[in-house]
């Protein structure tokens, strides 16, 4: 049984909305109550788990991969035939003159080849190889597509969230800006102090169309690994939540990944197949028995007969067909052990990058956004009492706008990581769904 070590992410059950269309479009109005009853009908609201399902049926690379594992298939039914080819049959007719006397020969020939060498049983080989091995890729491919579904359905969350907060931000420099406002009009503050806190509001407006940006582009990324068109409208159910956990030691994370990695399996597999070919390429110098009957009218004499025939190899000795199947055998090879390498060196990767963003995000996380807000509105309300000076305003809205940047980078920087985590080890670690799944 494969093992598996899932880090969580928790889901509540909330709708987001990446997108809206205009209201009027050319020679057509709609009312705002025929518009909402037309995108409730045509938006597509996705769970992670209708995510993975809807990116399975439709992601065009794993339909590439399924369509070359049908071609594979007919390669497989081709070698399982019982003879190299089919029976020929032969007829051969003459006119023969003696003189006066005139007589027609005819002739009926029916051959078969057979195989020789176990040229059959290695055929099938090397195409059940390839057709096994073009599998294991096609498992692999549907672990890495799963890998993209969830990084970019956390991303669209993750987007709503880093939405909402720069919302919040606006808000809180925009009240800034109204106090320092009233104060110059007062004769309490300084147009330079006043100037300052437009541009905080400058800032903060400029984050939030980042995160309008970030969030169509992610919901854009959604829409072409679930193979759908970017024009529909599309929700997802869900509420981001991380649960940090410690990974195992890296010995055991390899461990996992070099037995879970199906790449791996599939090249493997190729090795095999490689072994195959150059067995059969060698086993053609061994040519296939050509077995023959036949009956011919001669005259007045019917004969009756039969025979074995064999293609002589003294001339084409195969060595060209030995030379290349060698020499892709040991190309098999060395591609099983560089990716061996790969994965060993792609896990330490991914595991080393988990660990900083994991710290990034316990020293980044959602308490610190919440006080760094808390602590403007207290400051708001201080400088209005006549407590703080604008220095203390102003450097905690600096502040917070530093903060929100950084937690948004913390959270990003996470799920990219899991998702390394993810394909490096073959599924062995995975960014998991709770309750709202």
């Amino acid at each position: 049984m494969r093992s598996t070590v899932r880090i969580c992410m928790i889901f509540s059950v909330l709708g987001l909305v990446t997108s809206a269309p205009a209201l009027t479009w050319a020679g057509q109005g709609a009312s705002l109550k025929e518009y909402k009853a037309q995108q409730a009908s045509a938006t597509l609201t996705l769970s992670l788990k209708e995510a993975l399902s809807t990116a399975y049926q439709n992601n065009p690379s794993l339909a590439r991969q399924g369509a070359q594992i049908r071609m594979f298939e007919g390669d497989v039914q081709h070698s399982r035939r019982i003879v190299p080819a089919n029976p020929e049959l032969g007829l051969s007719g003459g006119r023969r003159s003696s003189g006066s006397r005139q007589s027609t020969d005819y002739g009926i020939r029916l051959s078969q080849e057979f195989w020789t060498g176990n040229k059959a049983e290695l055929s099938r080989q090397v195409a059940t190889g390839t057709l096994s091995s073009a599998e294991l890729d096609l498992e692999f491919l549907r672990l890495a597509v799963s890998a993209r579904v969830r990084a970019a359905f956390f991303d669209v969350l993750l987007a709503r969230e880093s939405l909402e907060t720069a919302g919040r931000t606006v808000e809180l420099m925009t009240e800034t800006s109204k106090l320092m406002q009233v104060s110059v009009a007062q004769g309490k503050r300084t147009k330079l102090e006043l100037n300052t806190a437009l541009i905080g509001v400058a800032r903060a407006r400029n984050q939030k169309a980042a995160a309008q940006r970030q969030l169509e582009e992610a919901r854009l990324a959604l829409s072409n690994v679930l193979g759908i068109d970017p024009q529909q409208s599309l929700r997802v159910k869900g509420s981001i939540s991380l649960d940090l956990q410690s990974l195992p030691r890296e010995n055991e994370v390899i461990k996992i990944a070099l037995k879970r990695r199906s790449d791996l399996q599939a090249a493997m597999a190729r090795v095999n197949s490689a072994e195959s070919n150059l067995d059969l390429a060698q086993s053609q110098r061994i040519p296939n028995l050509n077995v023959f009957g036949f009956y011919n009218h001669e005259g007045s004499e019917n004969i009756i007969g039969g025979g074995i025939s064999v293609p002589l190899t003294s001339l084409h000795r195969f060595g060209g067909e030995i030379k290349r199947a060698s020499a892709e055998l040991e190309a098999a090879q060395i591609q099983t052990d560089q990716l061996r390498l790969d994965i060993k060196i792609g896990v330490l990767r991914a595991m080393s990058r988990y660990r900083a963003a994991r710290v990034q995000l316990e020293q980044m996380s959602k308490a610190i956004l919440g006080r760094s807000e808390e602590t403007l509105s207290l400051m708001q309300t201080a400088f209005r009492a006549g407590k703080v000076s604008t220095t203390d305003v102003l450097a905690a809205q600096d502040n917070l706008i530093t903060v929100r940047k950084e937690y948004i980078s913390a959270q990003s920087n996470y799920i990219a990581a899991i998702r390394a985590l993810e394909v490096s080890t073959g599924g062995g670690i995975v960014l998991a769904a709770g309750g709202g799944r």
